[in-house]
C-alpha cells in the first residue's frame, strides 16, 4: 500500500508539472536563471556564476562557506548529503533513510552545531523535519558558520551554524521530481508558486521519503535460549527498519509594498513514522518497537528597508513549532537479529512505554540594522526561544511511571547580540559584537543522595556574557586572509536536558559549556587565460571548552550527556579545487581535528587516567575527493551530459576512551560514489542515476551502527520558471 502511494504521488507531480508547461507556453530558456543552467553535477563550487548570498557568504570575515543548493536539485542528495562533501563539516548519521544524524563542524557535533532556517533555529522542529530529510531542492543555498557566529543568528554555538537559506526571488515556479532506489526507497517532491504584479506572494512545498531499510549489517548474534552473545559477526538482513515521512508548507504574503518589503504568513504540517530496529548498540535487536510524530508550524516573517529613516531595516521571524511523539515499545518478546524471537513475561522489548510527549516551542527573532554612510554597519538582535514539554497518556504508562513522568519541563533561552562593523574599503572589513546569554530551567532533579530516585520539580537560571570580533583583508591576485576570536557559551538543549522518554536519558542540572574559538584562514581564488581557475583554501582553529558535555552510551544502550570537564580543540583544514572553463573539475579537501581531555582531576579527585586522551567517538581525520565532466549540446543543443564520482575518507577512532583500556574502534572507511545526469532543454527535464558506495564497503558512524551497502537510485526532475 505504502510503495503504491509513493509512486501515485510521482505521478501526480509530473501530471501537475504538464498542465503548468501547457498553462506556461511561451516561457523557454530565457526565462530560467543562469543558475538553473549550471550543470548539476556532484560538486559544490561554482566558478562561472555565483549568486550574490553565496559570494556575500564566502567573502565575509566569518570562517564561513555557503553552498550553492541549486546545483544539486538533480541529484538525490539532501541537505545532509551536501553539508557532508565540505571542508571540515562530517554528517553521521545513525542507518539508512530516517536514522538519526549529527553533524561534526571542526570537532564539534550534535547540538554544538546550531540549525536555523532563515536564521530561525530549529531547536524545536519535528524529527521529520531535519537535515538529514529535507531535500536539497528546498533550499537556494547553505551557509555553514565554522567557529564564530555572527549576532544575526543569536546563536549559543561553540562549533559553528548552518543556515539553510530558501529560495525567496520573485518569479513563477514549478519544480517536481520522483526518485526511486534499492532497499525500497521513494522520494518524491513538488514545488509550486509565484509573484505576481501586485506584490502577492504564494507557495506550496510538499515531499515525502519512504524506505525499508532492510539492507544487510555485519554483527554479533543472540542466542535466544542461552542469551549469549557470539564471538564471530555474521550477516543478517534488517527486518524492522521502515521509515516514511511527508511535509506540506504553505505560504502567503506580499513583498515590495511600501509599508513592507515582506510580509509572509506560513503554515507546515510533517508526519514521521519509524520503525526501530536496535537499541545504540547493535546487539540489542527489536522487532515491534517504533515511533510516530507529527507537527504544526506557523510561522510569520516581516521585511522592511529604510524603517523611519534612511538605512534603518527590520528583519522580525516568530515560529511555534507543536509537536507530538509517540515511543511505543509494549510487545513481551526479546528478538535476535534473524527475525526469530522468544516470549517473556514482562511487558516492552527494552524499556516497556506508550508514552505521548508533547513538545511546544515559541521561537522569536528580531534583527534591527543601520548603515550609516558607506562604511559603518551597526546590527541589534534578539533571539527568544521557550520550550515546553509535557507528558500524557497516564493511564497506559502508569506502571512505568515515577514522580518525575509527569513533572513540568521547560526550557527558556534569550540570546541578545550587539554588532559594529567598519568596512574602509573592499579589500578590508573588521567587526566587533558582544552577547548575552540568560537561560531559566525547570525539570526532575535526583535529589536522593544514594538508594531510590527522589525526583522533585527544580527551576534555575543563569546569566553570562560573551564577545568577539572578525577581521578579512583581501591582498590581491585572489589571496584572502580572515581571522576571528569569539568568547562564547553553549547552553544544554532539551534532549540533554530531559532526554527523549526512550534511549536518551535527561539530566535537568547540566551546566552551559563555554568555550574561548580562534579561526584564521587562508583563501585563494583566481582564474588563469579565462580558462583555468584555482581555489585552495587553509584554515587553523583553536578552541578551549570548559564544562565540556559528553555523551555516553551504556551496557544497555541507553545514552546520557555529563559535564565532564576542559578539553582543548585544535584543528586545520585544506580544501584545493581545479577549474577547466565550465566542463571539467576535480577538488578535494581534508580536515585534522584534534579534540584531547584536559581535565587533570576526575571527580574524587585523583588523577585522572583519560587525561591527554582524544574525545572519544569523534572522527578527528577525514576527507572528500571528486571530478566530474560536462559534455555540452550532448545529443541535441541545449542538452549536457554529467559524469561524477566523489569519495570519502574517515581514518578509524576508539569508541570510548584510550586509557581506560578501550579496545573497540570504528575501522577507517572509505566509500565510493558516482553519476550520470542528463539535462535536456537547459534543465527544464532532468534524469540522473546515482550508485553510492558501489564497493559495497562497511560503513560506521556512532557506536559502529551500521549504514548501507552499496546501492543505486533513479531520479526525474521537471523544472520551469519565469523570473520577474
Amino acid at each position: 500500500m505504502m510503495k503504491s502511494c509513493n509512486i501515485r504521488v510521482g505521478l501526480l507531480a509530473i501530471v501537475v508539472s504538464v498542465a503548468f508547461n501547457e498553462a506556461y507556453p511561451q516561457q523557454t530558456s530565457r526565462n530560467k536563471s543562469s543558475r538553473d543552467t549550471v550543470s548539476a553535477d556532484r560538486s559544490l563550487d561554482e566558478v562561472v556564476v555565483t549568486g550574490s548570498g553565496v559570494k556575500r557568504i564566502n567573502n565575509s570575515a566569518f570562517n564561513a562557506v555557503a553552498v550553492d543548493m541549486t546545483r544539486l536539485r538533480n541529484t538525490n542528495m539532501d541537505v545532509a548529503d551536501a553539508l557532508d562533501r565540505i571542508s571540515g563539516v562530517s554528517v553521521r548519521t545513525d542507518g539508512g533513510l530516517g536514522s538519526g544524524v549529527t553533524v561534526n563542524l571542526n570537532g564539534f557535533t550534535g547540538k554544538r552545531v546550531k540549525l536555523f532556517i532563515d536564521g530561525v533555529p530549529m531547536d524545536g522542529s519535528s524529527s521529520s523535519f531535519g537535515i538529514n530529510n529535507i531535500p536539497a531542492g528546498l533550499a537556494e543555498r547553505v551557509e555553514v558558520y565554522k567557529g564564530v557566529v555572527p549576532v544575526e543568528f543569536g546563536s549559543d554555538a561553540l562549533g559553528g551554524a548552518i543556515n539553510i537559506v530558501t529560495d525567496k526571488r520573485r518569479r513563477r515556479f514549478i519544480d517536481a521530481s520522483y526518485s526511486y532506489g534499492s532497499f525500497n526507497t521513494h522520494r518524491s517532491n513538488l514545488s509550486i508558486g509565484g509573484t505576481f504584479d501586485n506584490g502577492l506572494t504564494l507557495s506550496l512545498t510538499a515531499y515525502q521519503n519512504y524506505s525499508d531499510n532492510d539492507y544487510k549489517v555485519k554483527t554479533q548474534y543472540t542466542d535466544l535460549e542461552t542469551s549469549q552473545i557470539s564471538e564471530e559477526e555474521q550477516w543478517f538482513r534488517r527486518f524492522h527498519d521502515q521509515y516514511h515521512n511527508e511535509a506540506v508548507m504553505a505560504r502567503i504574503g506580499v513583498v515590495g509594498k511600501s509599508w513592507a518589503d515582506r510580509l509572509v504568513f506560513g503554515l507546515t504540517y510533517s508526519h514521521e513514522y519509524a520503525q526501530i530496529q536496535n537499541a545504540n548498540l547493535m546487539t540489542i535487536v527489536f522487532g515491534g518497537k517504533h515511533r510516530k510524530a507529527q507537527g504544526w508550524t506557523p510561522e510569520l516573517n516581516y521585511v522592511k528597508r529604510n524603517l523611519f529613516v534612511p538605512g534603518l531595516m527590520l528583519n522580525v521571524s516568530l515560529r511555534y513549532d507543536m509537536v507530538t511523539t509517540n515511543n511505543v515499545d509494549t510487545m513481551s518478546r526479546t528478538y535476535s537479529w534473524t527475525g526469530e524471537y522468544r516470549e517473556n513475561s514482562y511487558q516492552g522489548e527494552g524499556v516497556a512505554t506508550l508514552a505521548e510527549y508533547r513538545g511546544n516551542t515559541f521561537a522569536a527573532v528580531a534583527n534591527l540594522k543601520y548603515t550609516i554612510g558607506e562604511n559603518h554597519f551597526i546590527s541589534f538582535s534578539n533571539t527568544y526561544t521557550n520550550y515546553h514539554r509535557r507528558t500524557t497518556n497516564s493511564a497506559a504508562n502508569a506502571v512505568q511511571s515515577t514522580a518525575a513522568t509527569f513533572m513540568r519541563r521547560i526550557n527558556i533561552k534569550d540570546v541578545a547580540g550587539l554588532s559594529y562593523k567598519f568596512v574602509p574599503s573592499y579589500r578590508l572589513n573588521f567587526e566587533a559584537f558582544l552577547k548575552h546569554y540568560t537561560t531559566d530551567i525547570t525539570g526532575p532533579v535526583n535529589v536522593a543522595e544514594s538508594g531510590r530516585a527522589d525526583y522533585q520539580e527544580q527551576q534555575r537560571s543563569s546569566s553570562a556574557t560573551g564577545y568577539g570580533a572578525a577581521a578579512t583583508y583581501i591582498f590581491g591576485y585572489g589571496l584572502q586572509a580572515k581571522l576571528s576570536y569569539e568568547k562564547t557559551y553553549r547552553l544544554p538543549t532539551d534532549k540533554e536536558l530531559f532526554g527523549d522518554g526512550d534511549y536518551e536519558e535527561g539530566d535537568a542540572t547540566l551546566r552551559p559549556e563555554k568555550s574561548n574559538n580562534i579561526n584564521f584562514n587562508l583563501a585563494f581564488d583566481r582564474t588563469f587565460g579565462r580558462v583555468h581557475t584555482i581555489q585552495a583554501e587553509a584554515g587553523v582553529f583553536y578552541r578551549d571548552i570548559n564544562d565540556y558535555i559528553i555523551r555516553t552510551i551504556g551496557q544497555k544502550g541507553t545514552a546520557v550527556s555529563t559535564n565532564h570537564g576542559k578539553v582543548l580543540g585544535i584543528g586545520v583544514d585544506m580544501s584545493l579545487r581545479y577549474y577547466y572553463r565550465n566542463h571539467f573539475t576535480i577538488g578535494a579537501n581534508y580536515s585534522l581535528q584534534n579534540l584531547r581531555d584536559k581535565e587533570r582531576l576526575n571527580s574524587i579527585g585523583a588523577t585522572s587516567v583519560t587525561y591527554n586522551d582524544r574525545v572519544p567517538n569523534q572522527p578527528y581525520a577525514f576527507g572528500n575527493a571528486d571530478a566530474s565532466y560536462t559534455f555540452t549540446d550532448f545529443l541535441g543543443k541545449r542538452n549536457r551530459l554529467i559524469i561524477g564520482y566523489d569519495i570519502k575518507h574517515v581514518h578509524r577512532f576508539y569508541k570510548s576512551w584510550q586509557s581506560q583500556g578501550a579496545k573497540l574502534y570504528i575501522p577507517r572507511q572509505i566509500s565510493h560514489n558516482a553519476s550520470l545526469t542528463y539535462t535536456m532543454h537547459d534543465g527544464r527535464y532532468n534524469v540522473s542515476l546515482e550508485a553510492n558506495n558501489f564497493t559495497d564497503a562497511l560503513l560506521y558512524d556512532n557506536y559502529s551502527l551500521q549504514k548501507p551497502g552499496r546501492n543505486f537510485s533513479i531520479k526525474f526532475r521537471y523544472s520551469l520558471s519565469e523570473y520577474l
